[in-house]
């Protein structure tokens, strides 16, 4: 068995990008904390974005997903999103993760937006894996990248952020290439889960307006 998801992965630049702004946030933050506080960070080589999480799998299946997948990337156009603006789950009175979001370029005016594009992407993603016996999600698809987790004090740290005014500025962190979907092995170790590709099956290449 092994414990799979499904995920969009991120190239060195944007993973040097998500570094250094973890490493501002952590500049700022801690100051405004009371002792006890902790926040889990993510390690920037781990950051990706979850499309769709399968949970323990039996590596014989792992040939049927991989199909499956890729039927879903063949009907699909690569496409890039922006990485920009802070926010938290659930809310800032109490957050329990802090993330990076995603949006649509701005060349991509006049054509369908890369966030509904992404939205669309994972709701494929996930009626294929239904096909396989895996549940369809019952929350809607909120695309973002981890950048930590508050374990302690989540009011006392969404209060830090706050007085940092790291929400209320805008973040221009480049951009995410969408151009395949991998199939992805978590292992949970004592220093943190460790991720491995298992398979990779890239989307269609876009064709030039004529």
């Amino acid at each position: 068995m092994v414990r799979a998801f499904v995920a969009i992965e991120l190239d060195p630049n944007l993973r040097s990008a998500l570094a250094q702004l973890q490493t501002r946030l952590k500049s700022s933050i801690p100051r405004l904390l009371p002792p006890g506080a902790r926040i889990q960070w993510v390690r920037p080589d781990s950051i990706h974005l979850t499309l769709k999480f399968l949970g323990d799998t039996d590596e014989a299946r792992l040939g049927d997903i991989e199909r499956a997948l890729a039927l879903v990337a063949a009907s699909q156009t690569r496409f890039s999103l922006d990485v920009g603006a802070l926010g938290v789950f659930p809310d800032l009175r109490a957050p329990r993760v802090l993330w990076v979001g995603l949006s649509s370029q701005k060349e991509d005016q006049g054509h369908a937006h890369a966030s509904n594009r992404l939205v669309r992407l994972a709701g494929d993603v996930d009626q294929a894996m239904a096909t396989l016996g895996y549940p369809t999600e019952n929350r809607p698809f909120s695309p973002h990248l981890t950048l930590a987790r508050v374990k302690e004090h989540a009011r006392e740290v969404g209060k830090a952020l706050a007085d940092s005014g790291a929400m209320q500025h805008p973040q221009s962190l480049g951009t995410l290439p969408v151009h395949a979907i991998a199939l992805m092995k978590s292992e949970l170790k004592p220093s943190g889960a460790v991720y491995t590709r298992l398979c990779e099956v890239p989307l269609k290449e876009a064709t030039a307006d004529r």
